[in-house]
């Protein structure tokens, strides 16, 4: 490898630093729901989710994909450093359930659980 390949590595290793320093807080701040009000409206559409997120308030779907981006992150950190890492996990979060929403007239587009098995 030539040195100006080495010094592209190199700026790549430290430019991918500083964007997982700067999208890890964000990311926890999401997926510990932490001091923001909770969404009222759909619980599982992915447009909710990120309606919620430019809102500032907490969204169980957009909460998910911040705790797997997470640990995506650390593994990416580790990968970088070249030795193990402390996770930063979020913190744990004492919200209470929301209280389901009264029924509404036509087909429920709620997500249910469906039991599969495979064989």
């Amino acid at each position: 490898m030539t040195d100006a390949h080495g010094d592209l590595v190199e700026e790549l290793r430290l430019l991918m630093e500083t964007v997982l320093e700067r999208a890890e807080p964000a990311l926890r701040r999401a997926a510990s729901g932490q001091d923001q009000p909770e969404f009222a409206s759909c619980t599982w559409c992915p447009v909710c989710a990120v309606v919620a997120l430019v809102r500032g308030e907490h969204h169980e779907v957009a909460a998910k994909i911040a705790e797997h981006g997470t640990a995506i992150v650390t593994v990416l950190r580790e990968a970088l450093a070249g030795v193990p890492v402390e996770p930063l996990q979020p913190e744990a979060r004492s919200r209470p359930e929301p209280e389901p929403a009264p029924p509404t007239r036509g087909p429920s587009r709620q997500y249910v659980s469906i039991p599969v098995t495979v064989r």
